[in-house]
């Protein structure tokens, strides 16, 4: 019996998907776990698999074309089955190839009315030599306004006429002409919303209208870490994953977040949820927009482990092959901009979480230590909070303790 593969459903935001490629041809043998297709998500492109043994009898959707989740996609089933009844079902198109007719709309055409004829008017009084003017320029007397008495024309009210007529109208053929300059040369593009640009917009958008956002910054000193980060890459081995900055960021917020759980927390229908893994998203720029790939229990992790799934995940991210597992899940966002000589930001919170966090370069600035004047590497952090659930001074401990850590890195090791 043949089966009708559905546009599945990829990630918990996941709406629509696009095909992007079909693996295989309609009549070749698929196997229920081999790839058939690539799907373009919100976030990534993957490859899907057919999910029933069989023949790829009927392709229903053409590569190219977005469908919503769960709209039938294409028909598996044994060799030279008959189909007919599926298609009339599903109401689907017989072929992928056949483009949709467009509607013909008739338009009533109404006869065109019968010209009305003018009345006969009285000719305008005019001198002789006015009427011959305007006869040899094509004038209406009608049109021109007489000085004489009862309104009489005379040859200098035609001239005047004349001369106005000639001022007004290269005027409005030069206004018409740069007018239809313009129309030629667009001043602007459109660039639709599609895709991650798409969604990203609705959760910025979705964040900002629900979470009232409040910043604490803070200033940390990073010697003591950068001394640490430069020792323990020294041991590692050549193919192994360097520690980064943002290794230690991320160990360090999964500690802080043991001392504040409310962090790990989201708000649903009226309540605080609080999760029990520590999961730390770090945001990855694409040149098609932003995605968080996410790193699990990292409070249970070193640092070692840790750079290696940095390292897997971020490679992945910018290939487009991460899976909704490694994109989803996430309490508590990182977000460094340091990269592009950003000294501070505020990030917006990468929702359902109820902070996040935003790092900037690391700059060597002089600070005043017991009266002397030192040169000391200082990286400044934001956190944004979602004030429904956190207020300024627990923000302000929380922020402090991931401080304490990076200034006092042997606490890592507690």
């Amino acid at each position: 019996m043949a089966n009708v593969k559905l546009m599945p459903k990829l990630g918990m935001t996941m709406t629509a998907g696009k095909v992007v490629r079909w693996l295989k041809k309609e009549g070749e043998k698929v196997e229920a776990g081999e790839p058939l297709l690539e799907i373009e998500t919100d976030k990534v492109t993957m490859e899907e698999e057919a999910g029933y043994t069989g023949t790829l009898l009927k392709i229903l959707v053409r590569e190219g074309e977005e469908v919503p989740i769960n709209q039938p996609i294409a028909i598996i089933g044994g060799e030279g089955e008959d189909i007919e009844e599926i298609l009339k079902t599903l109401k689907v198109s017989e072929g992928v190839e056949e483009e949709k007719k467009e509607e013909k709309i008739k338009v009533k055409i109404e006869e065109k009315p019968e010209e009305v004829k003018r009345e006969e008017i009285s000719k305008p009084r005019a001198t002789p030599a006015a009427r011959k003017i305007a006869r040899e320029h094509g004038i209406d007397l009608s049109e021109v306004i007489g000085s004489g008495a009862h309104g009489r024309i005379h040859r200098k009210d035609v001239e005047e006429y004349i001369r106005k007529r000639t001022e007004i109208v290269p005027s409005q053929v030069t206004v018409e002409q740069k007018v239809e300059k313009k129309e030629e040369i667009p001043s602007y593009r459109v660039i639709p919303f599609t895709g991650m640009r798409k969604i990203i917009a609705e959760k910025m958008q979705k964040s900002i209208n629900t979470a009232p956002h409040f910043y604490v910054t803070m200033e940390v000193k990073m010697r003591e870490i950068l001394k640490l980060r430069e020792t323990l890459n020294s041991k590692l081995k050549e193919d192994e994953a360097k520690i980064s900055l943002n290794t230690l960021l991320m160990k360090a917020a999964g500690i802080a977040i043991k001392d504040y759980p409310i962090f790990n927390s989201y708000v649903e229908e009226g309540q605080i949820i609080l999760r029990n893994e520590i999961n730390i998203g770090l945001a990855v720029a694409l040149d098609e927009g932003l995605i968080v790939p996410v790193i699990r229990e990292v409070d249970k992790k070193g640092l070692k482990e840790i750079a290696g799934e940095e390292k897997e995940l971020i490679q992945k991210a910018r290939e487009g092959k991460l899976t909704p597992d490694e994109y989803t899940g996430g309490s508590f966002t990182i977000s460094n901009l340091g990269m592009f000589d950003v000294v501070r930001f505020t990030a917006i919170i990468n929702p359902p979480e109820v902070a996040i966090l935003a790092v900037g370069k690391v700059r060597e600035i002089p600070v005043v230590e017991e009266g002397q004047i030192e040169i000391e590497p200082i990286m400044e952090m934001t956190l944004s909070s979602d004030h429904r659930v956190i207020d300024g001074a627990l923000a302000a401990k929380f922020l402090r303790r991931i401080k304490e850590i990076l200034e006092d890195p042997l606490q890592f090791m507690l």
